[in-house]
């Protein structure tokens, strides 16, 4: 700073003989100033350690996986903090006060505002995202699901799976019986959202807390329970639980006689709807609660309920174990419609599956449905097998249609009417290329089942046909934080990503594939797209070795994607001759883009009657 003799307001005297004169103060300038007050050097130093700084917060991150936004807030803060350093410079780089004057501590107030301002700024967004993800089964895009309300509705509840408390622990299928009956009840009161058995079972077996469990699946209340078998004795107790508070609204227990199983469960389920319609104010719709769907011979009832059992839990054998179970219950009676209704959705299932022949599975499945109906015309179950052996085993699509509306028609509330409902709308979507209905179908369903692997699956692989392939990835991804080895799963991931033109990412994805023949699928159209021809031939050829008798849409696929157009067709007729079903979405499955307008291909468009 200039001396104090120098004050720019005053002038000298001029030396003595000189002629008497002004002479002005000498100015120093702003960039001596800043010399003078060492704010280059200050600015510098901090420069050089903020550089450093944050050099190694980015090597820590990617060492340790710390989120990225930890390194966006040190950024900000460094970038923040070279005003203040400039501030300090000025007042301290020359005169070396040891103590912050007035206007220091005024400046550097203004600057710590500005900073959390914009601090909160960045942060605000990101943590509102999060928050988001925790409330959603999958994200709010064009063909995805609502999130789950930030308050549930009061009118909303799950029933968790009762507990098997016999000694023995061996009645875990009549608990979950039990549980489902309940469920299926429920579901039937048009005021009340009740989330669906699947969702619900999710959580079976785990110890979690129940406001944890309530905010997952998007409701207010919670039914649990638990059923004590002991010889022909049993004792059921239920309770109706607010989830916010953990307050017991109802709870009751029930000391009954294992002959008196369908009195009771009904007993329970008007119990429990008397009390959701004191507490929650319900009321089920006239004409709609359903009639029990026991038999007077409890042992048969209990092998029903063993084989529903196997053929949900769907593990490998677990098809063979239901089947044995129901013909047992058969045995024992005859007449029992829905053990023949459920055992034609197994043959389904196993003519899906390869396990059977889809000629095998058509006729025995079908004579199933038959004799169902002939017990019970308006057996819900019957129709729905009806229409999954129609759909897809044989192809019958018009057919298929006409058996999934009689069970929606009779089954409007429950999971049967709900995913007739489904199929119904996804071959409209078919036929016509329009898929908003479906992407609207989708969303209902996840609301009330937002844990179904299936439906979210399926949702992923529809919004890669529409084109959005970004939510596509996003629904893949939430889909194996879900279930990890949900099967198909990191194949259809994989298969977004390639439209993405993410060939690396995609066989990253790929080589994670639990399933055989998805993985080989999806590594030969990768290989392809990738130049590596030698590596997708290997995978082709092996995918034909291995998967001839069961897989031929998905080999048609990978030729047609490779644009080898012979091949493609040759495998669509075999396709077509052994298992028609499989056929339905070619249409508009991306993977056969470059068959179309191909003659041969709007032929076999009209032979399946796929065009409207």
């Amino acid at each position: 700073m200039a001396n104090e003799s120098n004050d720019p307001g005053k002038t000298q005297a001029a030396p003595e003989g000189s002629a008497a004169r002004a002479v002005p103060a000498p100015s120093i300038d702003v960039w001596t100033r800043i010399k003078e007050h060492k704010v280059a050097q200050w600015t510098l130093a901090y420069a050089a350690a903020a550089y450093a700084a944050l050099d190694g917060m980015k090597i820590m991150s990617e060492t340790f996986d710390w989120p990225h936004q930890l390194v966006r807030v040190v950024t900000v803060l460094l970038i923040l903090g070279l005003p203040l350093v400039v501030t300090l410079a000025w007042y301290h780089g020359h005169r070396a006060l040891h103590r912050v004057s007035g206007s220091e501590l005024t400046i550097i107030t203004v600057l710590l505002v500005i900073a959390g301002g914009v601090l909160w700024h960045f942060a605000r967004s990101p943590q509102e995202s999060l928050a988001s993800k925790v409330a959603t089964s999958v994200q709010t895009t064009v063909g995805s699901v609502h999130p789950v309300a930030a308050t549930p509705a009061k009118g909303s509840i799950a029933v968790l799976p009762f507990v098997d408390m016999s000694e023995k622990h061996d009645q875990e299928y009549f608990s979950d019986g039990l549980s489902e009956e309940l469920i299926d009840h429920l579901a039937h009161f048009p005021d009340l959202k009740v989330i669906a058995r699947t969702s619900s079972f999710a959580f079976k077996g785990k110890n979690e807390d129940m406001r944890s469990i309530a905010t997952k699946l998007g409701v207010a209340n919670l039914l649990e329970g638990s059923v004590r078998k002991a010889g022909g004795e049993l004792r059921i107790t239920a309770q109706l639980i607010r989830a916010l508070d953990g307050v017991h609204l109802w709870s009751e227990i029930y000391d009954r006689k294992l002959t008196d199983i369908f009195k009771v469960q009904d007993e329970i389920s008007t119990t429990v709807a008397k009390a959701l319609n004191a507490a929650l104010n319900v009321t089920p719709a006239a004409g709609v609660q359903p009639d029990s769907k026991g038999t007077i011979n409890v042992d048969a009832y209990s092998l029903l309920l063993k084989a529903n059992y196997f053929f949900k839990r769907g593990r490998k054998g677990d098809d063979a174990e239901a089947i044995e179970h129901y013909q047992q219950a058969l045995k024992l009676e005859p007449n029992y419609a829905l053990a023949w209704a459920n055992l034609a959705r197994v043959y389904a299932d196993q003519g899906g599956t390869g396990e059977l022949t889809a000629a095998e599975a058509a006729a025995k499945g079908l004579e199933a449905v038959q004799r169902a109906l002939a017990i019970d015309p308006n057996c819900a179950e019957a129709y729905y097998a009806r229409g999954n052996i129609l759909r897809g085993i044989s192809g019958s699509w018009a057919a298929a249609k006409s058996a999934y509306e009689r069970a929606l028609e009779l089954d409007p509330h429950g999971e049967v009417g709900q995913y007739s409902q489904g199929v119904i709308i996804l071959l409209k979507a078919v036929t016509s290329g329009r898929l908003n209905d479906v992407f609207d179908w989708a969303r209902r369903q996840l609301e009330r089942n937002p844990l179904d692997m299936p439906v979210i699956s399926s949702l992923a692989w529809l919004q890669l046909i529409a084109g959005h392939l970004d939510e596509s990835a996003a629904t893949s991804q939430k889909l194996l934080e879900l279930d990890p080895a949900y099967a198909g799963a990191q194949a259809q991931y994989a298969g977004t990503l390639l439209f993405m033109g993410k060939n690396s990412e995609a066989l990253a994805a790929a080589e994670k594939e639990s399933d055989s023949a998805s993985k080989l699928a999806a590594l030969a159209c990768i290989y392809w797209a990738s130049g590596r021809r030698t590596e997708s031939d290997s995978a082709l050829r092996a995918l034909e070795r291995g998967f001839a008798d069961r897989n031929q849409y998905t080999i048609a696929a990978v030729h047609a994607y490779r644009g080898e157009m012979d091949a493609a067709f040759t495998w669509l007729e075999r396709a077509y001759q052994q298992n028609r079903g499989s056929l339905e979405v070619v249409k508009i499955d991306p993977l056969f883009q470059k068959l179309h307008g191909d003659p041969r291909f709007d032929a076999l468009l009209r032979k399946m009657k796929l065009v409207e």
